[in-house]
């Protein structure tokens, strides 16, 4: 697999996860405990939503994602000069100035 490849997967799983982890936090802020319920979760007579304990799990997960598939972009537009710089040939003899 090369890199480019290699790059636009991770891509496609950093977006996955951030739309995963928007669309948590949108349940989340849904299924937040209010009222006489978030009281009973402040003295532990209840348990929170399942969906409120994971959404910043899930959240930093995106951003973990986002963040290893910034750097696998900038390899990759570095990997590519680099592969152009040594295709193009040496004119700095030839130069008639």
């Amino acid at each position: 697999m090369n890199h480019e490849t290699f790059a636009a997967r991770l891509e496609n799983i950093a977006m996955a996860t951030g739309i995963i982890a928007g669309l948590s936090a949108a349940a989340a802020t849904i299924a937040t405990p209010t009222g006489l319920s978030a009281f009973g979760v402040w003295l532990g007579l209840m348990d929170e939503p399942l969906i409120v304990t994971a959404a910043p799990i899930l959240d930093n997960l995106a951003t973990v994602s986002g963040t290893i598939s910034g750097m696998s972009y900038f390899y990759v537009m570095r990997k590519k000069r680099k592969i152009q710089k040594q295709s193009e040939p040496d004119n700095s003899e030839q130069s008639d100035y």
